[in-house]
């Protein structure tokens, strides 16, 4: 079941944790249903496709009026279907939509901190970088490539290069801030490849489209965790000082159950706390 919540002594700010729900297959966004276990929500991408924008407004709307904030990673399925630039104006639209009451927050290279605490939030999707060597095999075996109007792996490689440095420079200003603040980053994309795939996975020349070697590099102090998805792989395990967390559900038809499919269970009550 979801975390244990921590002593008094302890982080005092509690986050939901849910990915890759993958509400697209089926039509599943209006019966998809969870219980409440925390104030904040973390989506980390994948919780459907935009191009259905009225079910999974209706989704999010139902989130919002249970949760006191809803952050929103956008993952690669949240594009599919239109081009890049569409769906983040529709990402926007989204984010400002009045029947949400301001609740949502769209994590898209932002910055949020939680209003009265030292805690912050960094998000984006962190496409990974996709080497020359694997470049038409990666084409053939993700359907990005053929799901995303205008995506390439040029253009995958860029927004590697623009989330990446986005996210370090964000990380170092806040380190030199001298607030002592804690991060909470969360991605779509694996910060590392070591022990976010399956190991069924971790060999497949087109892990590349899954994850990058990001969180190896040094640079994180002040981050105590990393939340990603998009592997459909959960598991939590510490590497360096970040606690790296995923909680996935992956591909379920209606008519299957989430335990049947889940590979190291998904737990619809995963909390954090901060």
């Amino acid at each position: 079941m979801g975390s244990t919540q921590p002593s008094q002594e302890g982080r005092l700010h509690a986050f939901q944790v849910i990915s890759d729900l993958h509400l697209e297959v089926g039509r599943q966004y209006s019966s998809f249903e969870f219980p409440v276990k925390a104030p904040n929500l973390i989506f980390a991408g994948d919780v459907g496709c935009l191009a259905q924008y009225d079910e999974y407004l209706d989704f999010i709307r139902k989130q919002t009026c249970r949760f006191e904030r809803v952050f929103l990673v956008l993952g690669n399925h949240e594009f599919y279907d239109m081009t890049y630039a569409a769906g983040l104006e529709k990402a926007r639209e989204l984010e400002k939509e009045p029947s949400l009451d301001g609740r949502l927050i769209l994590l898209d290279r932002t910055r949020y901190d939680i209003p009265d605490s030292h805690v912050t939030l960094l998000g984006c999707t962190l496409w990974s970088r996709v080497a020359d060597d694997v470049k038409e095999i990666v084409r053939s075996k993700v359907k990005d490539y053929r799901r995303i109007e205008d995506w390439s792996v040029e253009v995958h490689n860029s927004g590697h290069e623009k989330d990446s440095g986005w996210l370090k420079d964000q990380v170092k200003e806040i380190q030199r801030g001298g607030e002592q603040r804690q991060m909470l980053i969360v991605t779509h994309h694996a910060p590392c490849f070591d022990g976010t795939s399956s190991p069924r996975h971790a060999q497949n020349p087109w892990t590349c489209a899954f994850a990058s070697d990001t969180l190896p590099d040094e640079g994180w102090a002040g981050v105590k965790y990393w939340i990603f998805g998009h592997t459909h792989y959960t598991t939590e395990f510490t590497r360096g000082v970040v606690r790296v967390v995923s909680n996935q559900r992956g591909y379920v038809l209606p008519s299957e159950s989430t335990e049947k499919k889940a590979e190291n269970k998904f737990d619809v009550e995963k909390v954090i706390w901060m």
